[in-house]
């Protein structure tokens, strides 16, 4: 596992612990793909290539930002 998947994990099981380990690896991937589209200037797809989201999971994770908004 790469420091940067690491990362991910780690922040996702510290906020999942109330609302278990999935939703909180979610939550963290989805900060991470904020603060990369903010700090890139860059289109949610790109930030998800950027930070080697598979692409199988990209259609998720929009489904899941198109949520928050």
């Amino acid at each position: 596992m790469d420091n940067f998947s690491k990362q991910i994990y780690e922040a996702g099981i510290n906020d999942g612990r109330a609302e278990g380990k999935a939703e909180g690896i979610s939550e963290a991937t989805i900060r991470f793909i904020k603060n990369t589209m903010l700090s890139d200037s860059c289109s949610v797809d790109q930030a998800m290539v950027n930070l080697h989201i598979p692409p199988e999971e990209h259609q998720y994770f929009k489904d899941l930002l198109a949520k928050e908004q």
